[in-house]
Formats: structure tokens, C-alpha cells, sequence
């Protein structure tokens, strides 16, 4: 019983905060097991025994982290014990204490939010000890602290760790000054939370926070230059206190007396900020959450994570200032791949467009509205990145046509700000603009600017100053608009007018565009004699969805960023992966088995592709037993490592498709040493061999396609070295790939193919003939290849694929499950259904095995399809399955264009065979003998919906005689076969039928024994065969009948039956009357 207790308890965390749906993942797991182990080992221990079986412990690596863990489970979670646990951990360690602070950490990014209340309380106090003790890597934990610093938020949990870190740097400033990093991080994050601290109760806080940070900027300016420009629109935020105003001061008046090197404020707004400081900003848990709705959500379905992370984020008033944060970030951070630029996953310009859309303050709308056009005010071309302008053009020019005002607003922001931002360098920002604008152009991120500076929805004053600032780019008023191409001639350089400066003295109100800004608002403003620098207001904008379909060209680096006099450590060329992976503690060596050793120690060394064959040759023989879990992680990480790092970042594929040297070395790098040892070496391979293989197809998510590209190359050089000899693809090879990741084969070469369809569509073509080949069983017919196909090719692949079918060299569908694939594909693309059915008749596939989707189609859905078919239909004679499946499609009102298409065609041809065939399908419908007497269905029958009924097959008539004119093609209704089917069918119709179809009954002939309306006659309703005379007579009659058909085809087509039954009563009618009246 009372161990049951002790296991229940020890479930109860004092660590982390825990619903009873929250489960507990690996790292709150591994805190918990370190702590019980620990107990359990010290339990009943005094301290100097405690010490000599910890220090015997500690001597294995694995042991010691444990040990570690548990220790600091304890200084979080117990306020009382803490003191005497640092002093024990203290004198156990062995590394200086950083497998602590690596988890710690760890714990800091990933798991702040779920943190006790004592727990944090403790993280402040341990981080003080370190400090003060100087631990190594210790700043690491505190910049991952700053980052839990979220600005837009003023609640208690958030303040405490903002004022408790501000105590920290405070005392112990001498310690934080050996770190520029830090001291840039550190400035950066106050000015920023400096601006949301405006609440009168806070007063204490921000002048702490004021005091401490104008004295880190004056005392250590050398180290706060590189932070650049984004440093000076945060304190363009702050510049109406006091303090900062005379910081502003000194920067616009007297650069020098804060560093001999500094030459003014331009100085600033040429440094372009590091990613690292603007990643600072953002909580980490907002970070993954705008990773994932950036790379993740197709366009369309955002709308629920974009209000889920409204509800998150922006419910506070204070919380509107976090945007700008948010906007800088996607703008410098987040640039996305060419796959994701060309695939359905929401652009860059659409989050963009939300965040400042649904913004509901005035001043932080500003702000925003600057985050996105910051860089085109200082853009050059030589050093910095178009990724960085790109959302802003787009925005504007997806939304001018739905959300004009989304559009009218940004483009009166970009021209009062090109012109007011900083009037006395007004030529430089034009200047900045301009590039801005031409590389946007060059570069074909918009085909023209045409349709957003000269649109009609702009009111005329707006177009009128998007003239005046951008005259370069603009037709002039006499002439045509000119179309939505790109410009071909080039683009004269810009004539800048310098405007008179503006002086105007720091506390007075700002008049921008007639709209002006309090002293007290605590927006963007300091104006000087020869300076100006301010933020043209505007209004809020209603929040809307915008809908255009974003595919852009992907716009390729331009270049590092701006050198600085000094050593600013800059990554911002680096993917924020590899600098993450900097900031991270470096995993210490691991002792490995001597038979792998070496070679592995080789292999890390040099890094190519024979030390790496040579490794995994000592490697696939090593038995499980010989190696522990920490080994083969430590082999599995330095080789995924290696093995990514090798690979190219760009042209990873061959630049040449025949010449060996390029194929040869587009195959050299370490990661296809892997394939060309699995090539060779087919056997089964031990576990650890396995696993490696499963870890990095898990991790490197390119593998399964560089294999297949692998496989082309090396058969296609093999066979050249030995023409004798046809080299083919080993898909036991990638089979083997597939089941180390534990999948189906299909499903891997579906995922592989997709991913190399979105990095190289070239490739993907090129590889296509094979993988049909090769994959037969699973490509054939395989409709999600067909999609993958479809959606990338262009005439020239159509043309290229259709030869190499027609050649033998390619097999894409079979017979047998073909309709299936159609029915998918109705849901395609316009054009890539039409590329199907092209590729559908290389194939030279027979009516017949598609013909059952006939009755299926819909006229308004499915247009591209039935297209197709009647084209298949006009080589096809009619037959009974035929016409069956095609009168079973539904006859709607207006009638069916396609069934009517081909029946006239059919006409022309074979009218007599169409007249019988229909014919004897409408009398099929009727019984033989008696109207109250059913044939019994015959065994096997097909059921009564797979047949058309009466009504449908009189509809499909009805409509096919309203579409003939002045008699053409109404001799389907004259041959013997059809005026019984007609006339039986009228004897065996009620009224209400009768009615409907009066018009198509009346073309039934009568003779002397026979009128329409009359249940006598021939019994199965064939005439008896008549004399010569009477088939003059005869003769005679049907021409009597044609001229009445004639009659009845003059009138329109369109008229309603109403006019029908109007206008239409002829004179066989009045007799077919009188018939039934003598009959009665």
C-alpha cells in the first residue's frame, strides 16, 4: 500500500505544471527519472557519503548528466535545499557544470511556459549563482531568458522576469560587459520592452530599465553599431523620453562624443541587423507556431490558426506593438525554399497582409506599415537580399484587385515616407526605393507595375503623388496604359528634387499628409534643423481575407550585408538551423569499439566518400552487442551532420545529363558512397547498421530521391564502360530504404518523387521513363504519380513524354483501372486534365474501357472530360451500349448539349443504324401486348439504373428535335423502326406524358390501319408488307409527312413548350383528334 503511495506521488510533478490531458514528453520525463534515481541513490547517505558514491558515479558519462539533472531538479523545485545543493553539485561535477547548464538550457526554450511559479523563482536564483561563479556558457541560458521576455506583454509572470533579469545585469554589469553579444541582445530587448512599460504603474520598472540601458549604449557604444537599423526604429519608439531624447540628440548633433568611429545616424541605417537579434523578439514557442503556419498550411486554410493565434497573442491592448516584431521577423527570417514558392503552402505577403489588416491601432499600424517597407528605404543591390522586399510589392499587388484599400493605404504610407522619413537624405532613400522597385522588375517578382501604380481603383490624389514620387515607373498621362507585360526597354535613372528642409524642434506636434501626432503619444518622431525623422500615420485598415493565389520565381541572394568597422559575429548568411545548432553546447567524444574506430575518426576527419564506404564497411558487421546506446547516437548524429554538411546547397543535380565528368561528380559526395556501398553489398546487415540507415533517411528527407537519381547515374556510366553489359535499377535497394523507415513502398516513392518534383522538376522528368519501368506494379495507374506529373509539366513536356510513349519507352496507364484514374482527375486543373487526356490517347486507349463514364459526367462540372469523349465518340460507330450509356445521362431542362452533339453527328453518318438502335431501345421500354402487362426481367439483367428509362430517352429526343432547324436532321424520325417506337410509346404513355411530348408524338406517321393514339394494329407493331401500289401510296404519305416536319422545325428552337402547344397544332394533330374520337 505504501508503495503504491510512493509510486503515485512520484508521478506529481513539482517541476512542471500539468493538466490531466497533458502528456509528459522525453525531456519532462528524463528531469523526473534523473531526480528518483537520485533519491534512491543518496536516500539515508550523509554528506561525506554522499560525496564518495557520487564521485565514484560521476566517472561514467552517461551517470553523471543523470546525476546533473537530478541535482537541478532539486535547486528548481526546492527553495530550502537549493543552497546546499549547488555547494554538493559544486563538488561532484567534472565538467565545470556544463551538462547543466546545457539542459538547463534546453529546459529555458523549450519548457519556460510550463514552469511552476517556484520553479521559475529558483531559475532566477540559479542563473545568479552562475553568474556570479562565472560558469561557462552560462549567457547562453540568459539570451534564451530574454527571448522568454515577450514584448506585448505586461502580465506579472512577464514582468517578473524582465525586472528579475534587469537586476541581474545590474549587478553584475562588470560580467555582462565581457560578453558584446549579450550587451547587444540586452539593449535591443529593453529598448523594445521599454515601449510597452508606458502604463503609469510601471513607472518604477521603466525607469530602472531607462537607466540601465542609456548607460550600457553610452558606456559600450562601439559594441552597439552593428546592431544597425533596426536598433534605430526601436528607439525612434522611445525617442519622447527624456533620456532618449538626448541620446537622439547626440546621435543626430554629436556622433563622435559616443565613439570616435561613429559618423552619424546614416552610419546606423546602412548596417543592416543581424536575423539573430531579430529571432530575439519572439518567444520560441511563437516562433515554431509562425514556422509551421509558413511552411505547413496550405493557402486558404489559414483562417483558424491565424484567429487561434490572434486569441493567443493579440489579446491585450498593449499586444499591438508585437506585430512589427512579427512582421520583421518573416520579412529577414523566414525565406522560403523554391518548392514551398511554387506549392499551395501560404506565402510570406498573405501572413503579412493579416497581421497588419486586422490591426485595430492607429500608431501600431504605422509601425507596422514601416516593418515592411524598412528595407526599401536603404535597398542595395549589391548587399542585400530581395527576399527582403519581396512581401511588400506583393501585398500591395495581390490586394489591389479585392482589397483595394489594403493597397491605397500602403502605397500613401511608401510615398509620404520616402519623402518624410529623413528629409535632409531624401535622395538617398528615393534612391533606396527606386532599387527597390527596378530589381523588382528585373527580377520578375511582378510582371508590371502598371496594374497597381495607374489602377483605376486609386482615387485620383493618391495616383496623382504615386506620379509625383514615382515618375520612373509610371506612363506618362498621354499616353495608352501600356499592357501587363514586363518592361523591355531600359529603365531611365531617377531625377530626384530636393525639398526644402524642414525645421521643426523636438516636443512640437508633427504634421505629416495633413495629419498630425501628439508630442505625448509616444510614436516615432525627432526632428532636428537639417534632420527630420518620422513615421507618416495612417489609418487603421479593416481587417479582410485576401484571396489572390500568390507564385513567384524565388529571388536569389544578393550578396552579404554591409561591413562594419567592427567584428559584429554576423550569421545573417547563415539558415537559422546552422545558427541554432551554434548556440547549442557541442556534445563531448564518445569512446567507440576498436573495430570502428578508426575509421570512423578518419572519416570525420577527411569527409569524403572513401572514407565513408570504408567506415560502413567495418560498421554493417558490428554486432549490437559491441556498442551502447550513447555510442551509436554519437555515430548517427556526427554522420547526418557530415553527410548534409557535404552535399551541395545549390545545383546538387548533374549540369550535364550526357557528359560523364559532370554525372560522375554529381554522384562523388559522401551521402551516394552510402548508396554505391548498398549497391554492392545486398546482404542482410546487422542492427546497428539498421538503425543508422533509418536515422538518417528519417533525417535527411532527400535521401529517398537522390537514391533514385543515384541509381540513373551509376547504370548509366556502368553501361557506357561496358556496352556489352545493360545495367538496370537494384530496387531491392531502395527497397531496402523503404524498410528501414518501416513504410510501404509505395508510399516512399510517391513522398521521394513529390519532393524531387518540388526541388528539380527536370530531374524528375528525366527519371520518370524508369521509375515506370522499374516500379511498374506500383506507378501504373498510380494516381497520385499522375498528379505529382501533371502538375509541373508544360507543352514541351506533353510533347516529350507523348514521344517517349509512342517509342515503347514509357507505359503510364493500362487498360485495366484506367476509368478510376479519370474519375480522380475530374477534380484536376483545367490544364493538367487536358495534359491527361492527351497522354490518355498516346496510350491509344479503346472507347470501350472508359465508355461507363458516359452517365456520370455533368455538363457544368466536368467540361474537360466531355470534350474528350465526344472527340472518341466521332471515331466510334454508334452501338446498343453506346447509346444506351449515353441516354442514361440526365436530361435537365435546357437538355443535354453532348448527347445532342453526337447523336447529329451520328446523323450525318449513319442515321438509318442510330434510328434503329434508338428505336429499339425506347420500344424495350414499353410491353409487347398489353399496357397492363410487364415483361419479367430476365436472369442476370442489369439492374433498372444502369438502363435509361422511357421518360429519359423521350427527353433525349424531345431536346435533339428542338435542336434540329428548318428540317435538317430530322430524319432520324421518319425511318419505319422509329414511328412504331414513337407510336408505341404514345399508346403507352398517360396524359401527362402525352402532353409534354405532343410535339415529338405528332412526327409518328399514321396510314390507314395505323393512327397515332389507336391501341389497335399489328400485334408487336410491325407493318405487314405491302403491294406496289400501296407502297406508292405509301410513298405519297411520307412525303405529305415531311412537309408537315418541315412545319414544325421553322419555329425557334428556344421557345417555351407553352409556345409549343400554342403555335403548333398542324393538321395531322386535328386527324389523330378526330381518330380517337371515332374510335370512342
Amino acid at each position: 500500500m505504501e508503495q503504491q503511495q510512493q509510486k503515485s506521488a512520484a508521478h506529481v510533478s513539482k517541476l512542471f505544471v500539468c493538466t490531466a490531458v497533458d502528456c509528459k514528453d522525453e525531456i519532462e520525463e528524463k528531469f523526473e527519472r534523473s531526480f528518483i534515481n537520485l533519491q534512491q541513490q543518496i536516500a539515508g547517505l550523509s554528506d561525506k557519503e554522499m560525496h564518495d558514491m557520487l564521485s565514484q558515479f560521476v566517472c561514467k558519462e552517461k551517470q553523471h548528466e543523470e546525476i546533473s539533472i537530478g541535482f537541478l531538479y532539486i535547486i528548481l523545485t526546492d527553495p530550502a535545499m537549493a543552497p546546499k545543493t549547488y555547494r554538493d553539485i559544486t563538488l561532484v561535477s567534472r565538467d565545470g557544470m556544463s551538462a547543466i547548464v546545457a539542459n538547463l538550457t534546453i529546459l529555458v526554450v523549450e519548457k519556460y511556459a510550463k514552469l511552476t511559479e517556484t520553479a521559475r523563482r529558483q531559475l532566477i536564483w540559479v542563473l545568479r549563482e552562475f553568474v556570479k561563479h562565472q560558469v561557462l556558457s552560462v549567457e547562453n541560458v540568459i539570451w534564451n531568458c530574454l527571448r522568454q521576455a515577450g514584448g506585448g506583454d505586461v502580465s506579472h509572470k512577464n514582468l517578473f522576469l524582465v525586472e528579475s533579469l534587469l537586476d541581474i545585469f545590474i549587478e553584475y554589469r562588470a560580467w555582462l560587459e565581457t560578453n558584446p553579444f549579450l550587451v547587444q541582445s540586452t539593449v535591443y530587448s529593453f529598448v523594445r520592452l521599454i515601449e510597452d512599460h508606458a502604463n503609469p504603474a510601471l513607472l518604477p520598472l521603466r525607469q530602472k530599465e531607462v537607466k540601465f540601458t542609456i548607460s550600457l549604449i553610452r558606456d559600450r557604444f562601439h559594441d552597439i553599431i552593428p546592431l544597425g537599423r533596426d536598433f534605430v526604429r526601436l528607439l525612434q519608439n522611445v525617442a519622447r523620453i527624456p533620456e532618449f531624447e538626448l541620446l537622439w540628440r547626440d546621435i543626430l548633433y554629436n556622433p563622435k562624443s559616443l565613439h570616435p568611429t561613429f559618423n552619424g545616424i546614416w552610419h546606423l541605417l546602412q548596417i543592416r541587423t543581424s536575423r539573430r537579434f531579430l529571432q530575439c523578439r519572439l518567444l520560441p514557442e511563437m516562433e515554431r507556431k509562425l514556422h509551421f503556419l509558413a511552411s505547413n498550411v496550405k493557402f486558404g486554410n489559414q483562417k483558424r490558426y491565424q484567429d487561434w493565434f490572434q486569441d493567443k497573442y493579440f489579446a491585450t491592448p498593449e499586444s499591438h506593438s508585437l506585430r512589427s516584431d512579427l512582421i520583421r521577423f518573416i520579412i529577414n527570417v523566414i525565406h522560403p525554399t523554391n518548392d514551398m514558392l511554387c506549392s499551395d503552402i501560404i506565402p510570406r505577403w498573405a501572413i503579412i497582409g493579416w497581421l497588419i489588416s486586422s490591426c485595430t491601432n492607429p500608431i501600431a499600424s504605422a509601425n507596422a506599415k514601416l516593418s515592411l517597407f524598412y528595407d526599401w528605404l536603404f535597398f542595395d543591390p549589391a548587399k542585400d537580399n530581395i527576399m527582403n522586399i519581396e512581401p511588400g510589392i506583393l501585398v500591395m499587388y495581390h490586394s489591389i484587385r479585392n482589397h483595394p484599400f489594403v493597397s491605397s493605404t500602403l502605397l500613401d504610407f511608401l510615398c509620404r515616407i520616402t519623402k518624410n522619413f529623413y528629409v535632409k537624405n531624401e535622395d538617398r532613400i528615393r534612391l533606396g526605393v527606386y532599387n527597390s522597385l527596378k530589381l523588382i522588375l528585373d527580377k520578375q517578382v511582378i510582371p508590371n507595375l502598371h496594374p497597381l501604380f495607374e489602377s483605376p481603383k486609386l482615387d485620383r490624389e493618391l495616383r496623382n503623388l504615386i506620379r509625383e514620387n514615382f515618375r520612373e515607373f509610371v506612363s506618362p498621362v498621354s499616353n495608352i496604359p501600356q499592357t501587363m507585360y514586363p518592361v523591355t526597354h531600359p529603365i531611365q535613372a531617377p531625377i530626384f528634387k530636393k525639398e526644402a528642409d524642414q525645421r521643426m524642434m523636438p516636443g512640437e506636434n508633427i504634421d505629416v499628409g495633413g495629419v498630425a501626432f501628439a508630442a505625448g503619444s509616444g510614436t516615432i518622431s525627432l526632428v532636428d534643423e537639417d534632420n527630420k525623422i518620422a513615421i507618416a500615420p495612417v489609418e487603421s485598415v479593416e481587417r479582410g481575407e485576401l484571396e489572390s493565389v500568390f507564385s513567384d520565381e524565388d529571388g536569389e541572394n544578393m550578396g552579404r550585408s554591409s561591413k562594419n568597422d567592427e567584428n559584429t559575429d554576423d550569421d545573417d548568411d547563415l539558415p537559422l538551423s546552422k545558427v541554432r545548432l551554434k548556440e547549442k553546447p557541442v556534445p563531448e567524444r564518445v569512446e567507440l569499439p576498436d573495430a570502428i574506430a578508426e575509421s570512423f575518426e578518419i572519416f570525420v576527419t577527411k569527409r569524403n566518400s572513401f572514407t565513408w564506404e570504408a567506415f560502413l564497411k567495418d560498421f554493417r558487421t558490428l554486432p549490437a552487442s559491441n556498442m551502447d546506446e550513447a555510442q551509436l547516437n554519437y555515430v548517427i548524429s556526427n554522420t547526418v551532420l557530415i553527410l548534409r554538411e557535404t552535399l551541395p546547397q545549390q545545383n546538387v543535380f548533374s549540369e550535364s545529363k550526357t557528359e560523364e565528368k559532370f554525372l560522375a561528380k554529381s554522384i562523388s559526395y559522401p551521402l551516394y558512397g552510402l548508396f554505391r556501398f548498398l549497391y554492392e553489398n545486398e546482404d542482410k546487415s546487422k542492427k546497428p547498421f539498421q538503425t543508422l540507415l533509418s536515422e538518417i533517411c528519417e533525417r535527411l528527407t532527400e535521401t529517398g530521391y537522390l537514391l533514385l537519381y543515384f541509381m540513373k547515374i551509376h547504370c548509366k556510366l556502368q553501361t557506357r564502360k561496358n556496352v556489352q553489359q545493360a545495367y538496370q535499377f537494384k530496387t531491392t535497394v531502395y527497397r531496402q530504404i523503404c524498410e528501414a523507415t518501416d513504410e510501404k513502398i509505395g508510399i516512399c516513392l510517391v513522398r521521394d518523387l513529390d519532393l524531387l518534383e518540388k526541388e528539380n522538376t527536370t530531374i524528375y522528368l528525366w527519371l520518370l521513363p524508369d521509375i515506370y519501368r522499374e516500379f511498374k506494379t506500383i506507378a501504373i495507374n498510380n494516381t497520385e504519380l499522375l498528379r505529382i506529373t501533371l502538375r509541373c509539366i508544360d507543352a514541351k513536356n506533353v510533347r516529350d513524354i507523348m514521344y517517349s510513349i509512342a517509342q515503347g519507352k514509357l507505359t503510364i496507364f493500362k487498360q485495366d483501372g484506367l476509368i478510376d484514374c479519370i474519375r480522380d482527375s475530374l477534380e484536376y486543373e483545367t490544364y493538367e486534365q487536358f495534359c491527361l487526356w492527351q497522354l490518355i490517347q498516346a496510350h491509344d486507349v479503346p472507347l470501350k474501357c472508359i465508355q461507363d463514364l458516359l452517365p456520370e459526367l455533368e455538363a457544368a462540372n466536368h467540361p474537360e472530360a466531355l470534350s474528350h469523349l465526344l472527340l472518341l465518340l466521332k471515331n466510334e460507330e454508334p452501338t446498343n451500349e453506346i447509346i444506351r450509356l449515353l441516354l442514361s445521362r440526365e436530361a435537365k431542362s435546357r437538355g443535354d448539349p453532348f448527347v445532342t452533339s453526337a447523336l447529329r453527328f451520328w446523323c450525318q453518318r449513319c442515321e438509318e443504324k442510330l434510328s434503329e438502335i434508338i428505336a429499339s431501345l425506347l420500344t424495350s421500354k414499353y410491353p409487347s401486348s398489353s399496357p397492363n402487362k410487364r415483361k419479367r426481367p430476365s436472369k442476370g439483367s442489369s439492374a433498372a439504373s444502369s438502363t435509361p428509362s422511357a421518360d429519359n430517352v423521350l427527353n433525349h429526343l424531345e431536346h435533339y428535335r428542338r435542336s434540329c432547324r428548318h428540317g435538317t436532321g430530322t430524319g432520324l424520325y421518319v425511318h419505319d423502326m422509329m414511328q412504331r417506337a414513337l407510336q408505341s410509346a404514345y399508346s403507352h404513355s398517360n396524359e401527362s406524358t402525352k402532353k409534354q411530348f405532343s410535339d415529338l408524338f405528332a412526327l409518328a406517321a399514321e396510314d390507314e390501319t395505323t393512327a397515332v393514339g389507336r391501341r389497335g394494329g399489328s400485334g408487336r407493331g410491325r407493318k405487314q408488307p405491302v403491294n406496289k401500289k400501296d407502297s406508292n401510296s405509301h410513298s405519297a404519305g411520307n412525303k405529305k409527312n415531311s412537309d408537315v416536319v418541315k412545319t414544325i422545325y421553322s419555329s425557334d428552337e428556344n421557345s417555351s413548350e407553352e409556345d409549343w402547344s400554342k403555335h403548333k397544332v398542324t393538321q395531322p394533330a386535328k386527324k389523330r383528334k378526330k381518330a380517337i374520337n371515332d374510335s370512342d
